[in-house]
């Protein structure tokens, strides 16, 4: 009995310890961020709420949008790394032989061993060689 007294006391100072540090937030806290009942839960939201990414994601429909989509990234300073964003569009897109991919290159062959070989140069940083080699594969494929 007397063990269930002193849990019991506990828990209602440790409730009222609780009420009275949540209250004494929301008195002190800046004008812009107190939260009135009316609107809890929309501004709650709205601070929760994601920015849309700036980062182009997926693999563009088309292998001169997927060329060019590469091209315009080779040509940043400084120069991007190789995985990420430009992987996938070569892993993803011009590498898949599916009729379905959105820019497969098919099956030449030597276009194929040009975008090995330029996704080489772009693992080992060479942005020169890189360039010009997007440019062969873009002239090839046209």
């Amino acid at each position: 009995m007397r063990a269930k007294l002193v849990v019991m006391v506990m828990t209602v100072f440790a409730a009222a310890a609780l009420g009275f540090q949540f209250s004494a937030n929301a008195a002190y806290a800046p004008e812009g961020e107190r939260l009135s009942d009316a609107g809890t839960e929309s501004s709650m939201a709205q601070r929760r709420r994601r920015k849309p990414m700036s980062a182009m994601k997926g693999v563009p429909k088309g292998v001169d949008k997927c060329l060019e989509h590469l091209i315009e990234m080779a040509s940043e300073d400084p120069f991007p790394a190789y995985e990420g964003h430009p992987e996938e569009i070569v892993n993803n897109g011009l590498m898949w032989n599916d009729p379905k991919s959105k820019c497969s290159i098919g099956d030449n062959h030597d276009l194929k061993l040009k975008i090995i070989e330029m996704s080489k140069e772009w693992r080992m940083k060479n942005a020169e060689r890189v360039r010009s080699l997007l440019e062969e594969i873009k002239n090839a494929a046209a």
